[in-house]
């Protein structure tokens, strides 16, 4: 007794040490069970590529690990399927596409011409809302599935001032919607830089995206603004769309699973939208996103 009294705090310690590390050994095992693929391909092996393209910052989480989720997800249900998800910067989309063609291609505006013909079409819309899909088609063809939708707003830090900024990729034209509020851009910028040019300035007035709101509500919800938030419904082209190159009954699972119910109201968990008919959001500023872009005008992609 009295070396454990003597030794008690090296003996705690050690207790404390032994029970997180097993705490992190299973966190990780589950995360591995969950996420990661333990048995390398076997010759039988199924394997599709998927590309990802991002032109224009999303919400509040990644849309690459949705895609990944969906791919694991139908992975643990087919063993011998496999999705190699890689991310393409969209500089680089048309060199890549000159050596290989992935199996699956998620994509944004800006690079449809790049990516239509390598496409097939698709005999289901999936319930995705017409005015969405309408953006997909080319020659009365459906060549891509809306998975994803977002939208712009005007935020400013109370009153709306001359001083407007608007971040851009060089991909998507948010320069459509000056005219319809009649106002002249200040400056245009990376969509980060305008974002914090609004955050340190109050005379800015800012024309941001999905991801901005999502910003910006943050700093509302913790007192460190109090901006005003506007969704923008005359115009969006912050979509994401999945194509195929290929067609068989994993790569019909895999875009099923994407516009599936239960993958689309998710889109609730990263700050994004669906492009179905069945709103996701039902109070706050992104019920009144989704209200927008229900109403605006979506360019097509492949245009």
């Amino acid at each position: 007794m009295k070396w454990i009294k003597k030794h008690w705090f090296k003996i705690l310690s050690i207790i404390l040490i032994l029970i997180l590390g097993i705490y992190i050994l299973s966190v990780g095992i589950k995360k591995a069970r969950d996420h990661e693929i333990y048995k390398e391909p076997s010759p039988d092996t199924k394997i599709y590529t998927v590309w990802h393209v991002e032109t224009f910052e999303g919400g509040g989480k990644s849309r690459l690990d949705y895609l990944k989720n969906v791919a694991r997800s139908i992975e643990k249900d087919n063993p011998g399927v496999l999705f190699f998800i890689k991310q393409v910067d969209a500089d680089n989309l048309q060199t890549e596409l000159a050596s290989s063609v992935p199996d699956i291609i998620s994509f944004g505006h800006g690079v449809g011409k790049i990516v239509l013909p390598f496409l097939q079409s698709f005999d289901s819309t999936f319930d995705i809302r017409d005015e969405v899909i309408e953006s997909a088609t080319f020659n009365n063809k459906i060549y891509a599935l809306p998975f994803i939708v977002s939208g712009y707003a005007m935020i400013t830090h109370g009153t709306q001032t001359n001083n407007f900024h608007c971040g851009t990729t060089g991909f998507t034209s948010p320069e459509m919607i000056y005219n319809d509020y009649h106002f002249s851009l200040a400056e245009v910028e990376s969509q980060y830089e305008a974002y914090k040019d609004f955050v340190y300035n109050t005379d800015v007035t800012l024309l941001g995206t999905g991801r901005d709101v999502f910003r910006v509500n943050n700093l509302n919800k913790i007192g460190r603004a109090n901006a005003i938030i506007t969704p923008i419904d005359t115009y969006t082209d912050l979509i994401q769309y999945i194509g195929i190159t290929n067609i068989d009954e994993n790569i019909i699972s895999f875009y099923s699973a994407l516009l599936s119910d239960e993958r689309q109201y998710s889109l609730s968990e990263y700050s994004l939208f669906s492009s179905k008919y069945d709103k996701i959001y039902f109070s706050g500023i992104y019920s009144d996103m989704e209200d927008a872009i229900y109403s605006c005008n979506i360019p097509n992609v492949f245009q």
